[in-house]
């Protein structure tokens, strides 16, 4: 029995060789591509740097360089760590600055990535100018212009305004891209003191200029028409595919018409353009805007044609390549020739590689910008050439593959992988947030699986075949094991024209509320259904992704949530219930019972659910539950609502039985954005909903990137309502980014007076809401405000910055009785310029503000009975006095208050007399008070009790 092993083990271990040998050389034609290129960075001194890199396969070993100089995995003495496509930078100092490439190598050959400039940020000081004396003609615009200082990236515009700073365009103030401020219609009240300031979006340094502007607005009769800004002629360059601002600012009396023309033809006719005041607006630029343009202003006063100013507007491209070889497989001896097409502008420079080496021209090489020859090629020719291209705005490379053959050899035919065009054009470096580059470090590590079987190759062209389908993972989201979590899948059926699974990818990391983690990824063979996943938190929450590969590339992506199980707690309880019961079987059983009963319930919330893909218009909602409140849990229920809109949650199914933890909800719309929650219900009622899902866009695939949103909302509105409430109001306008969907706004708010930007505190408004009061504030307090909107991509960038002052707390002394808060009138709000019918920023009437309306109308009602009943007191009043009058009472017993209130007095005997006072039916009488707190008439109006018995003179006496 125990020489069976000893002789297998020899037997297993050839055959994993062999297996492993044959996937090697069932590999070796293949070449790598890099699919994601890393990008060029800006980041401050001491910060941050990821830059990442991705390649097919992903298991292919990939090595980095700095400057041209090959980068070992750890090179301490420059802090530099790289792990897989990964390279990490703990700490950006001058040493590690400079141009970064990934190489990808196999035995077919090498591949580099494009560049990727690693650049320190900085802003340098303003210099000094001197102070200028601005002129303009009342009613026109002017134009307070700001030298930016050199920063890197460009640094934004700060306006010092009436002692106030001004960060984005607001009433009549416009900054524009350039920095300039111009101040539309310009009147005596704009006159004053202007000065700008420099912020580094990336080091977060504001610096101000040492220079000012003073704004002096004239009033005459008649002004020829003059350009005031730009003052001389301009020569503008873009790229392609950014907006273009051309600005032309005229002043005169009257104000004068401003007209464009380009390449001397107006341009009235030319689509592109709009106009933003006389300033001219290009959205996205292409090849035909670059040319001449010129800004005419004319008022009919001077002579014509006079005011005109020149624009010379050049668009860089960049680059684009293509590549083509002669012949794919050469025998030796012949000649192969490689032809470039290269297209941009400026006119790119051109590099030739050869497995990722730059090459030089020699006598076998002969090299130019259009064609590579290699002479008389050998075996030592054989891999991976590449065309790489590069000028100011970008890079591209394009790249194929030479196979040379022995003389005389049957040529078979060979099918060229997908190399052709891989352009990667980089654009200009946008700084990046470190907190959002840790998030996306994980989607740039890829693993390398155990060796795969070499017959499952690409025979086909990667755009012939589709994804795999997401497997379909039949593990229990609920566990007892506490550090391991078996998880087992099987393969979706396959049809159609998918080919055959290659391998798995599967990817786990524990789930928190702000989750930085890094995945723990694992390459599994496609013959493998099963993963043990261990080193796990006991009681913790994990999720699960997990795709398919195929010739296609990466399958759509299963989903799945899992909680790991408790540790057991110490017998404590057991041991003081078995003391107890020693000492008190009764009053055991009495605590016992006391215990379970407290402990019924309905349900606790269920975790946050998943999302998965399930058709282009369903989804799968997968969730684990919780405690179920002492009842065994007899169904769920997911409920649904869209991002878009605010309203309230929709049921999406109920009567789930307890023993499914998935479902799929259907008929959903495609490229909405929804969200998702789960309730447990039990014999005592149903639970608190869970956490809501995160967004997940209907689009037909599981795996869509999102673009972030660029540019923020800009808030329009504030209002201190109360001592602890302040409103806003805002506009956010798609366009400006592209109609990127957007999943909701954060809005940031601290202290005016914190300089820590830790204090700010952050609220979240979902959906399209376009206003949001922000609550428990401290009264008389100054408060800096800012916004973002953001979605799974990202978030913007901020918004423009509001204070407000919160309003002060009434004093505790003040006459009058005060309503409770819950009785107080709804504040009233001064009316928004923008709020006008049909206006855009009219508040529309929504769902949610019935309840306020119902509280109003009751609040109103209220109100309207006391008015009417303050009349009927002071006619009882009178009533009541005139009464009196006529009965003889002295004018001293006369009602001194209409409706006063005192303690009900004790029932008792009738007595002639007590203390002095009468008594009447057995209560005491007193001038002035009327018994239990009503408003009656004369003490004659008691029952039972005639006039004539007391008189005047006897009650004159008794008081």
């Amino acid at each position: 029995m125990t020489m069976m092993p000893r002789r297998k083990r020899p037997v297993l271990t050839i055959t994993c060789l062999i297996l492993a040998a044959a996937s090697c050389f069932g590999n070796l034609g293949e070449v790598p591509q890099v699919t994601v290129q890393p990008t060029s960075t800006v980041q401050k001194h001491g910060g941050p740097v990821i830059l990442g890199c991705v390649v097919e396969p992903p298991w292919v070993n990939i090595t980095w360089r700095l400057n041209g100089k090959e980068l070992n995995s750890s090179d301490d003495a420059l802090g530099i760590l790289i792990t897989r496509g990964t390279l990490v930078i703990a700490a950006l100092n001058n040493h590690t600055v400079g141009r970064y490439q990934c190489v990808a190598r196999m035995p077919a050959g090498a591949v580099a990535s494009v560049p990727a400039t690693v650049t320190l940020a900085n802003l340098q000081d303003f210099k000094f100018d001197g102070q200028h004396i601005i002129e303009v003609d009342e009613g026109n615009t002017a134009v307070i212009a700001c030298d930016l200082p050199e920063s890197h990236p460009k640094a934004q515009v700060r306006y010092s305004v009436k002692q106030e700073w001004l960060e984005a365009s607001r009433d009549n103030y416009l900054i524009m891209p350039s920095g300039n401020l111009q101040i539309v219609n310009a009147s005596q009240e704009d006159e004053g003191m202007y000065k700008c300031a420099a912020y580094n979006p990336v080091t977060q340094e504001v610096k101000t200029s040492v220079s000012s502007d003073r704004l002096r607005v004239r009033r005459s009769t008649a002004e020829a028409a003059r350009i005031i800004y730009p003052p001389e002629a301009q020569t503008i360059i873009v790229t392609k595919g950014q907006s273009l601002i051309l600005e032309c600012v005229a002043s005169g009396i009257p104000p004068p018409r401003v007209t464009w023309a380009k390449d001397g033809s107006s341009i009235v006719g030319y689509n592109k353009t709009r106009f933003l005041l006389t300033n001219l607006l290009i959205d996205t630029t292409s090849e035909e805007d670059s040319g001449s343009y010129r800004c005419m202003a004319d008022n009919g006063v001077g002579e014509p044609g006079a005011a005109v100013i020149l624009y010379n507007v050049q668009v860089f491209e960049p680059p684009e390549v293509t590549m083509e070889l002669s012949q794919q497989i050469i025998p030796w001896g012949q000649s192969a020739k490689f032809t470039c097409e290269v297209r941009g502008n400026p006119q790119p420079s051109v590099l030739w590689l050869r497995n990722a080496v730059p090459l030089a021209a020699s006598q076998r090489l002969r090299l130019s910008r259009k064609a590579l020859r290699v002479v008389s090629v050998g075996p030592e020719d054989d891999g991976v050439y590449q065309c790489m291209a590069e000028n100011e705005v970008g890079s591209a490379q394009a790249m194929a593959q030479l196979k040379t053959a022995r003389p005389g050899t049957t040529l078979k035919p060979w099918r060229e992988a997908k190399l052709g065009s891989a352009q990667s054009p980089t654009p200009p470096a946008r700084p990046s947030s470190p907190d959002r580059t840790l998030r996306d470090r994980a989607m740039f590590l890829r693993p390398r699986p155990t060796a795969l079987p070499g017959s499952l190759q690409c025979t086909t062209a990667k755009g012939q075949v589709s994804p795999a389908e997401a497997p379909i993972i039949l593990s229990s989201p609920r566990t007892s094991k506490t550090d391991c979590y078996e998880l087992v899948w099987r393969p979706r059926h396959d049809s159609g024209n998918r080919a055959p699974i290659l391998y798995y990818l599967v990817k786990h990391r524990k789930q928190v509320t702000n989750s930085s983690d890094e995945w723990t990824i694992s390459g599994i063979p496609a013959n493998q259904h099963r993963l043990t996943l261990t080193r796990l938190d006991p009681g913790s929450l994990y999720e699960v992704e997990m795709a398919a590969y195929n010739c296609a590339g990466e399958g759509q992506t299963a989903m799945v949530t899992f909680r790991t199980g408790r540790r057991p707690k110490p017998e404590i309880v057991a041991s003081k219930e078995q003391q107890i019961q020693r000492d008190d079987p009764g009053a055991s059983t009495q605590s016992n019972n006391q215990l379970d009963n407290s402990r019924l319930s309905p349900p606790e919330a269920p975790d946050r659910p998943t999302i998965s893909m399930a058709s282009e218009t369903s989804v799968y909602v997968t969730w684990i539950p919780r405690g179920n409140g002492g009842f065994p849990i007899q169904s769920f229920r997911v409920e649904y609502k869209k991002l878009k809109k605010v309203g309230d949650w929709i049921l999406a199914t109920s009567a789930i039985p307890p023993s499914r933890l998935s479902v799929e909800i259907t008929g959903l719309e495609k490229g909405t954005s929804y969200k998702f929650r789960v309730r447990a219900l039990n014999i005592l009622g149903e639970s608190e909903p869970s956490a809501a899902s995160r967004p997940y866009v209907v689009s037909g695939y599981s795996n869509r990137v999102y673009e972030r949103p660029v540019t923020g909302p800009y808030i329009t509105f504030t209002d201190a309502v109360n001592e602890t409430t302040i409103m806003l109001k805002w506009v956010y306008k798609s366009a400006s980014n592209n109609n990127t969907p957007i999943h909701g706004f954060y809005i940031y708010y601290r202290p005016t007076d914190s300089d820590n930007d830790s204090d700010y505190k952050k609220d979240v408004v979902e959906g399209d809401r376009y206003w949001h009061s922000i609550s428990h504030l401290q009264p008389e307090t100054s408060y800096d405000i800012k916004m973002q909107c953001f979605n799974e991509g990202g978030e913007s960038e901020f918004s423009n910055v509001m204070i407000c002052e919160t309003k002060a707390r009434k004093p505790s002394g003040q006459p009058g009785r005060l309503l409770p808060p819950t009785l107080a009138p709804p504040p009233i709000l001064p009316p928004d310029p923008g709020d006008r019918p049909g206006g855009p920023g009219a508040m529309v009437a929504r769902s949610s503000d019935l309840p306020y309306l119902i509280v109003g109308v009751v609040l109103g009602s209220i109100v309207l009975i006391i008015v009417a009943f303050i009349p009927f007191c002071l006619w009882r009043a009178w009533s009541k006095q005139k009464q009196t009058a006529d009965l003889g009472f002295p004018s001293t017993a006369l009602l001194s208050s209409s409706c006063q209130y005192t303690m009900v007095p004790l029932r008792g005997i009738s007595a002639p007399r007590a203390n002095g006072q009468p008594y009447i039916n057995g209560q005491p009488y007193a001038n002035g008070l009327h018994v239990n707190g009503a408003c009656p008439s004369a003490g004659l109006g008691y029952p039972g009790v005639k006039t004539q018995e007391y008189s005047p003179g006897e009650l004159q006496q008794g008081s």
